[in-house]
């Protein structure tokens, strides 16, 4: 990639710890549902396993996360 294509791009996405409402539920497309909205995900500070992390409630066969 061209350094002036991509300068002051950010590409990696926002922690969970930011808040979930950038975290998509759905196809990640502009105004569709984020985990801050639908209810079925929540941010875990301190898990004892995995530290800071998203926890799902699995309601659907398959979760999509965006």
């Amino acid at each position: 990639m061209n350094k002036a294509i991509t300068d002051g791009i950010v590409l990696m996405p926002l922690p969970f710890s930011a808040g979930l409402g950038v975290w998509s539920s759905g196809d990640g497309a502009p105004g569709s549902d984020t985990y801050a909205t639908n209810g079925d995900g929540v941010f875990v500070p301190a898990d004892q396993d995995f530290g800071g992390c998203l926890e799902l409630s699995k309601t659907q066969s398959t979760m999509r996360l965006r």
